[in-house]
């Protein structure tokens, strides 16, 4: 399988992955509680304030290697990463949440707005090539994927993909939808679970493809593996408060 050149693709199923998981979110999210409308202006902006710093961070933690040595900001602006805006963006909705005095969990809803949004984004991500920085070390299995550097690799943001459908599935138990805030605490923990298994399957754990940015190791895992570790003892904690609060009502 070949990738398809240029950036179009992605950038049109990004846009596309945002406007669907918008319209899935406001859907499930209808029938919720909701603060009064100054309140929700807080708390929606220092959510979206959270994402886009986390996703930044991440990014620049990453690559930090290299990106210290590139002449000019361009290189430091260029680049995000989803893990790094669901830790930032989930950790300034508790913040704002604290901040505005209100205790209803409010997640839930963003998990099939979540799924929906990252499977399509994803999928702009598989096909945009290896300046995404998201494909996989070279393979011989039979679905191997040339990224456009004549290599055969792991198709990894497909498998993200199928994994994340999985995981949709999971946290639809009965027993999760009982407990305000259990289902979206799981989904988190498990996706988490996801990114730390599935960059082993990325550079640096095999060679990189010609002019994407390196990855850099410390004790052996990469900057978004040890997010991915944080946010699992993070969000273990949470469904395990959010499963008691639940036991306790």
């Amino acid at each position: 399988m070949h990738s398809l050149p240029g950036t179009a693709a992605h950038f049109v199923l990004e846009a596309l992955a945002y406007a669907l998981g918008a319209r899935v979110y406001w859907r499930a999210a209808s029938s919720l509680p909701t603060p009064m409308l100054p309140d929700r202006v807080l708390l929606l902006g220092i959510t979206v304030f959270g994402a886009l710093l986390g996703r930044k961070l991440l990014h620049v933690a990453e690559h930090f290697e290299i990106l210290r040595t590139q002449a000019g900001w361009l290189p430091w602006l260029a680049g995000k990463s989803i893990l790094g805006g669901l830790l930032g963006g989930t950790l300034g909705a508790e913040l704002g949440k604290q901040a505005i005095g209100w205790r209803v969990p409010t997640g839930d809803p963003w998990v099939p707005a979540l799924t929906m949004g990252m499977i399509v984004g994803r999928l702009g991500c598989q096909l945009s090539g290896p300046w995404d920085q998201t494909y996989g070390i070279p393979t011989t299995l039979p679905w191997a994927w040339d990224y456009g550097d004549g290599l055969g690799r792991h198709p990894t943001a497909l498998y993200e993909m199928l994994l994340l459908a999985v995981l949709h599935r999971l946290t639809r138990q009965r027993a999760l939808a009982a407990h305000p805030g259990a289902r979206f605490a799981s989904f988190l923990l498990g996706y988490c679970v996801i990114r730390l298994g599935v960059e082993f399957l990325k550079p640096p754990f095999g060679a990189f493809a010609p002019g994407s940015l390196p990855v850099a190791l410390h004790g052996g895992l990469t900057a978004i593996q040890w997010a991915a570790i944080g946010g699992m003892v993070w969000f273990a904690a949470l469904l395990r408060m959010r499963m008691q609060a639940g036991d306790r009502n």
